[in-house]
């Protein structure tokens, strides 16, 4: 049991520092900010920034699921930064994504977006969310079809920093699997910390 556990955490330790390592060459031209999820048997960091006076935003996240497997992504989208005081905040793009559990390993393309939404009555509250959808032909290996979504309630308890606690909605197909596999579905509370 000692073994499989120090297994598991030398592979989440590994593809931690490949996500860090492949988002090094964005953070001197952008800003961002770094995000930290958890739950029971939970635990997502991600980074996201967009370039200053660009629509582009780029991400990177990791994701660890004690009992179920881990998975990678990186994405690039385009932003509305024609009116930078806005409530709502949009990208539409794709996000690479790969999956590794004990039985399965695969990848796939997802297409889709994100919003965050601040209220106008307290800009201190909002919501935000993301959903992702990878067809059969933009999937790989043991992997046939993908969803991604996630949906926030936020609270700013800085105007850097901020609150929120969310349900997540991660579901794989497999080649010769029946049903979905599903990867740290359900409640999670994070921060968010913007640079």
């Amino acid at each position: 049991m000692t073994m499989n556990i120090s297994k598991h955490m030398v592979t989440f330790a590994r593809r931690l520092t490949i996500t860090a390592i492949c988002s090094l060459p964005f953070t001197a031209q952008a800003g961002g900010s770094l995000d930290i999820s958890l739950s029971d048997t939970a635990a997502r960091v991600g980074w996201d920034a967009t370039r200053m006076d660009t629509g582009l935003h780029l991400n990177a996240a990791l994701l660890h699921e004690s009992d179920d497997g881990d998975m990678v992504s990186g994405g690039v989208h385009v932003v509305d930064v024609r009116n930078p005081n806005s409530d709502l905040y949009i990208g539409v793009g794709a996000n690479v994504y790969g999956v590794f559990t004990d039985n399965f390993d695969g990848g796939a393309v997802g297409v889709g977006g994100f919003a965050r939404y601040n209220f106008p009555f307290n800009r201190d509250f909002g919501i935000s969310g993301h959903a992702y959808y990878a067809p059969p032909v933009v999937s790989f290996a043991d992997v046939t079809n993908m969803v991604d979504a996630d949906i926030r309630l936020k609270y700013n308890i800085l105007p850097t920093a901020h609150l929120y606690t969310g349900f997540r909605m991660t579901s794989f197909k497999f080649e010769d699997r029946g049903g979905r596999y599903k990867l740290a579905d359900g409640l999670h509370f994070g921060l968010r910390l913007d640079f």
